[in-house]
């Protein structure tokens, strides 16, 4: 084993002062803090490219568009040492210099030029080249990006030219699903994406299940106010037919998002929207039918380490709403919530998957908002004993003849939940069946001050998930494991009977 004896690094620059300031840069500094073959460490050939990958792109990402480095190494066979020797070339600092765009159709190049964001005269930046591509690419115009520098020699200046494709201007999307909640679901959608001819883009959806029917257009503005940036405007007509009540709804929902990074996205909304709620076969509790106005503003945001359905690291997912903003609207209430989740790897095949969900409604009584605001918990992508909406207070609802019938959520102001799940490929089948055991747990409370740490009920199961190219077919078999009186349909010491302390769930995706 050779072992690294001594390491230096000789920066190629005539102006002193120049040399100095790379010397010090925080870019130049990580890339040799991090620098694999450092005194004391084994010698690997192999890292050669690993080292003058990094400083280059060090100094590329500060100007330097022609950046080299080179790690040359002798070697002691004798006392099994290396003495490394690490030259830089930065060359010439670069700006921006003229910008090309080719393959676009619909639009002016200087439409793809803004949503780089890159200007002329700008200084170069690897890093920027990376993030023009991203900020582009999430224009839903185009669908393939390219960005390629065209100097042959070293300048000053680096001339750039972008290459686009683009999608089809209009599309129609058919999708149709299958689930143990809504039975059948199905969906269509119209998109023009430049009906202008400003790279703008409309759309007209319709979607459809036993539970929710909901059509809506939006207009969307890429690159609003800056490259990172859009807005949507989106006008919608809901009607949602839960259990305990039935929602006409109808609206404008606007929403302005920035894209921090491919990981982080950041929105703000505003929801204006007129409601007629409608409780079913209640004889006791107040306000059966009620029209309302809703007038809120909306803080969300996204942290997402995952891509598609295969989970990965971190994400969370934090949520506020105020309704009520500067006295417009009918109804007032503060609505937090926070979903967390982590994915650990413990091999190829197996993955532990986490996650916690706590949401807090904020109003003088539970009952002064409206049923379909409040929480709910239970269900195919919750706590998966209990089937939609379940898990929690519920009320009597009595027969016209007085006597009791069944039970129906009430909802409540506290949501408490977590998930914990295991998730085990079979490569037996072409790694396209996993098996997965969970164990969930959580609670609605009526009232902030219910909230009870020993009132947590709990689900164990396992599930199946079927690998397809529209996603993980899911089935779960969640079993209650402290079900209370109204889980079991027992009133005033009576067991009415027809209750299941297993739920069957069946999905499309993943359960989180």
């Amino acid at each position: 084993e050779t072992i690294v004896e001594d390491v230096q690094i000789t920066v190629y620059k005539d102006d002193p002062e120049k040399r100095e300031e790379i010397e010090n840069s925080r870019e130049f500094t990580r890339a040799v803090a991090r620098n694999p073959l450092r005194e004391g460490r084994r010698y690997e050939i192999i890292r050669h490219a690993d080292i003058e990958s990094a400083i280059s792109r060090a100094l590329q990402n500060r100007g330097f568009a022609f950046a080299e480095a080179r790690v040359y190494a002798e070697r002691d066979s004798v006392n099994h040492t290396a003495k490394l020797e690490i030259e830089v070339e930065p060359g010439p600092e670069a700006v921006f210099g003229s910008i090309r765009v080719e393959g676009e159709q619909t639009v002016k190049p200087t439409v793809v030029t803004r949503q780089s964001g890159l200007r002329t005269g700008d200084l170069f930046s690897l890093r920027g080249m990376n993030q023009a591509q991203q900020n582009i690419f999430r224009h839903p115009l185009f669908r393939f990006v390219t960005l390629s520098i065209t100097n042959e020699e070293p300048s000053d200046e680096v001339d750039l030219l972008i290459r686009v494709r683009e999608f089809p201007l209009r599309s129609v999307e058919v999708g149709f699903g299958l689930g143990s909640e809504e039975i059948v679901r199905g969906r269509v959608s119209w998109t023009h994406r430049n009906p202008f001819g400003n790279g703008h883009r409309f759309n007209a959806s319709a979607r459809a299940s036993f539970i929710e029917q909901r059509a809506n257009m939006g207009y969307l503005i890429p690159g609003f106010l800056t490259p990172r940036s859009n807005i949507n405007i989106s006008p919608f007509g809901l009607r949602l037919n839960e259990q305990s009540f039935l929602l006409n709804r109808a609206g404008v929902q606007n929403n302005f998002s920035y894209y921090y990074s491919q990981e982080f996205v950041g929105t703000v909304g505003y929801e204006f929207s007129y409601n007629d709620l409608r409780l079913k076969q209640d004889f006791e509790v107040r306000d059966s039918s009620r029209v309302y106005n809703v007038s809120s503003l909306q803080l969300s945001a996204i942290f997402n380490q995952s891509r598609g359905d295969v989970g990965r690291g971190w994400a969370f997912r934090p949520f506020i709403e105020i309704s009520g903003f500067l006295n417009t609207g009918s109804i007032t209430y503060q609505r937090f919530s926070l979903d967390a989740r982590r994915f650990i790897d413990l091999g190829s095949l197996t993955q532990i998957a986490l996650r916690t969900d706590t949401g807090v409604l904020f109003s003088n009584d539970p009952f002064d908002v409206p049923a379909n605001i409040r929480y709910y918990s239970g269900g195919p992508n919750s706590v998966r004993g209990w089937t939609r909406s379940q898990l929690g207070p519920q009320r009597a609802v009595f027969s016209e003849d007085g006597s009791f019938s069944r039970y129906l959520p009430t909802g409540g102001q506290v949501h408490m939940m977590f998930n914990a799940e295991i998730r085990q490929d079979i490569p037996l089948f072409n790694d396209g069946l996993q098996l997965a055991a969970f164990l969930d747990g959580g609670q609605v409370f009526l009232e902030t001050t219910d909230v009870n740490f020993n009132q947590l009920q709990y689900a164990a199961g396992f599930g199946f998930r079927f690998m397809t190219a529209i996603g993980p077919i899911r089935f779960d078999f969640g079993y209650k494991l402290n079900p209370n009186d109204e889980d079991l349909n027992i009133f005033e010491g009576v067991d009415y009977g027809g209750a299941n302390r297993w739920a069957i769930h069946f999905s499309i995706g993943q359960a989180f």
